[in-house]
């Protein structure tokens, strides 16, 4: 039962005639207590993600959604199964990320991503890599990425926005090279978390993390410690968190960047 139908909200949410709002949800099996905690749901995470849009200074004409506001599969009504919505949506909120395929990558062969067999190409048995090293093995992994997110642009910001960005990307990644140097974790992820937390700030972070990212995959085959295959390898794990980064906002990048590269 829905009583939204005629309602369009802030970020473009909306149900239609065939019962299926923008965001992908079908209510047509919803019970009148299903539909009201599910707009409870809906709100909350709206209400967070205008609180970021507002503190970049965005405040009115907000990017709308789609169908990559749940961020998960369509699969089980993007988890709102109508037999116990309650139960569902606390668990969405306790794990958001749980109803994402759990096979990624697995090509006809069976081998995770097409990734090749060195011994470095570690992998656990989720199929989700650790680590890889050669740079076509992480235009695999990357371009896997795209295919389950899409093609993700940082928002826009105006003049001030975006400074006050660039300056927070940068105070972020250094805040996280210092953090993250001591422990133990894949390089491979601690690359992606770090560029994933300066993207969330919104075009400026995202500008700042590619040229700082850049920048010192650069000084590292200058000075001999990378070589030209190595550190593009590691850039497809900068460009994987820029693009969850851009696309999550709110969300905690050490758990969705665990969804594609092993910590």
């Amino acid at each position: 039962m829905d009583f939204y139908s005629k309602y369009k909200s802030p970020l473009g949410y909306q149900t239609g005639e065939n019962h299926i709002d923008s965001y992908g949800v079908d209510h047509s099996g919803f019970s009148t207590r299903d539909e009201l905690e599910y707009q409870f749901a809906r709100q909350n995470k709206e209400n967070q993600l205008i609180q970021n849009y507002n503190n970049q200074g965005i405040t009115k004409n907000y990017p709308q959604q789609g169908t990559n506001f749940w961020g998960s599969s369509p699969e089980n009504n993007y988890g709102f199964g109508s037999s116990n919505i309650h139960d569902n949506i606390e668990n969405r909120n306790n794990n958001p990320f749980e109803n994402t395929v759990n096979t990624f990558g697995q090509n006809q062969t069976g081998q995770s991503y097409g990734l090749g067999s060195n011994s470095q190409n570690q992998t656990k048995s989720n199929n989700i890599p650790r680590y890889w090293d050669t740079a076509a093995d992480g235009e695999k992994v990357w371009n896997y990425v795209q295919q389950q997110e899409g093609v993700v642009e940082p928002r826009s910001q105006n003049i001030f926005s975006y400074l006050y960005s660039l300056g927070a990307g940068l105070g972020n990644m250094y805040g996280n090279y210092q953090n993250f140097t001591p422990i133990k974790m894949s390089d491979k992820y601690k690359h992606a978390v770090i560029n994933c937390e300066a993207a969330q700030y919104g075009e400026g972070g995202n500008d700042m993390a590619k040229l700082v990212s850049w920048g010192k995959e650069a000084r590292d085959v200058w000075t001999g410690q990378n070589t030209n295959d190595s550190s593009a390898s590691d850039n497809y794990a900068n460009k994987i968190g820029r693009l969850l980064g851009t696309k999550y906002p709110n969300d905690d990048c050490q758990v969705i960047v665990k969804k594609y590269i092993d910590k």
